[in-house]
């Protein structure tokens, strides 16, 4: 079995090609990050040597003294194999290759590509890409060649990520895992996984104590797709492991073939293979982020009847929330009779007139935080309800500040998944940090919480009627 330890836990990396005249270089974008914010320790690699702002600059990997771990190669495609032979006799159990020019290109690159991995399989050295971004291992390294002033990274969690594509991890990915404020235990731009591939990743995600849950996003298929379906299998008994599927459509397999060697295939049968497998299939970059936020928080809490309660100081949100919860597999059940009477002795007498209890649940722009509070708990009591939104408006005039960390303490005492809807707006921020310092995610969007709920439905393995 690979040994995957070298490229997420390096202790030294070196990064061959650093310019001594450009600063702008991939090369030293990745040597400067990780010299100043990571704990591994970096090396410049140029085969002139000399200095780099007054540190040294060393000929080649063999001249680092005490040898390193890991190698990140930011040099041309032909020189790769050459450097990678170079780096694995002076002791590397790593690479990265950062550059294309190799299958992706044609037969010319595809001869390249088995070059290196030639070499790699000779020294028995963990291959990431080539045409990849690299590796993102907190605090450890980050091999992704784009200034940190134009990015944004997620903190620590534990979440692992890998993506066929390196643009869509810190697109899509990256970003809106920080937006959403999700944290991740590694993350990986496979490229053309020339050796480490998503079958490779699975199997090391899965044995990773800080990793709870694992995210994938795949262009097309190829002859490894069904040993991921056989691995994820496994897996997902112990791990949930979300999936986006990039080239449905023909025109877009077309797109990926052009950029990581991906082979098309048919998205049905795919589709179905991976539901067989356990596998949440994500069917847009937006659910990636929602389904990997709500695993962070409740991996464990898979939806069966999928009944759930929506609580609202809003009719309008209460709505919207019914139309896009069917279509989604979730039900919010019509209340009795009594139990919405139950429900209005537990108000304030001033809501008794004029608050909907029927559920959705509005509590109307009077309800005050002790009134969520106390239906939240009475709600969340019932057997027959296993989830429940929280669509707050905080700028009605009863609502405090505290509404979240109060809201927060009866999730606690239930045990049952809980998000809550908050505007984005900064001045709710001591709201939103209520609800999730207390184990409540929070989006700003109703569809967002929608699609978080519809992920533990899939986790359930079942299917709701409406």
């Amino acid at each position: 079995m690979l040994d995957l330890r070298p490229v997420f836990e390096p202790e030294r990396v070196a990064v061959v090609g650093v310019s001594l005249s450009n600063p702008f270089h991939p090369a030293n974008i990745i040597y400067n990050k990780n010299y100043y914010g990571h704990d591994a320790e970096a090396f410049a690699v140029n085969p002139r040597g000399g200095t780099l702002e007054r540190r040294p600059v060393f000929e080649s990997v063999s001249a680092i003294p005490g040898g390193v771990d890991m190698a990140v190669l930011a040099v041309k495609a032909p020189l790769v194999p050459g450097v990678a032979e170079e780096a694995a006799n002076a002791g590397a159990r790593a690479l990265v290759v950062i550059g294309g020019g190799f299958a992706e290109t044609g037969p010319e690159g595809r001869v390249l590509q088995e070059e290196l991995l030639a070499v790699c399989r000779k020294h028995d050295v963990a291959l990431i890409g080539p045409n990849c971004f690299g590796v993102y291992s907190p605090p450890r390294v980050d091999t992704f060649f784009l200034p940190p002033e134009r990015t944004v990274l997620p903190t620590k969690g534990d979440i692992a990520v890998a993506s066929q594509s390196g643009a869509f991890l810190v697109d899509q990915v990256m970003t809106n895992f920080q937006a959403a404020r999700i944290g991740v235990s590694v993350a990986v731009s496979m490229g053309n996984k020339a050796m480490v591939d998503e079958v490779v990743l699975l199997e090391h995600f899965a044995r990773r104590d800080d990793t709870h849950a694992i995210c994938f996003y795949l262009e097309g298929t190829d002859e490894r797709m069904r040993s991921f379906m056989e691995v994820a299998r496994d897996v997902t008994r112990a791990k949930p492991v979300v999936v986006y599927v990039g080239g449905k459509s023909e025109r877009g397999a077309q797109a990926a073939a052009s950029h990581t060697a991906a082979l098309a295939g048919n998205h049905e049968l795919m589709a179905g293979a991976l539901k067989q497998s356990g596998v949440l299939e994500a069917e847009t970059e937006l659910e990636v982020t929602s389904f990997c936020k709500m695993l962070s928080y409740y991996h464990e809490r898979p939806l069966s009847a999928c009944n759930i309660a929506v609580i609202s100081s809003s009719g309008g949100h209460g709505v919207i929330a019914s139309d896009l919860c069917e279509p989604a597999g979730l039900n919010i059940p019509r209340f009795s009779e009594e139990r919405q009477e139950e429900l209005r002795a537990l108000l304030e007498p001033n809501l008794h007139e004029i608050a909907s209890l029927g559920n959705p649940v509005d509590l109307t722009g009077s309800a005050s935080d002790q009134d969520f509070e106390r239906t939240l708990d009475y709600l969340l009591s019932q057997n027959d309800i296993e989830a429940a939104m929280i669509l707050t408006l905080p700028y009605t005039p009863m609502m405090t500040s505290f509404v979240g960390t109060r809201l927060g303490q009866v999730v606690k005492r239930h045990e049952k998944p809980v998000v809550a809807y908050v505007p984005d707006l900064a001045k709710y921020g001591m709201v939103l940090e209520g609800f999730e310092l207390n184990g409540i995610p929070v989006v700003h969007a109703i569809e967002h919480a929608v699609q978080m709920l519809k992920c533990l439905r899939l986790l359930g393995e079942t299917t709701c009627g409406g």
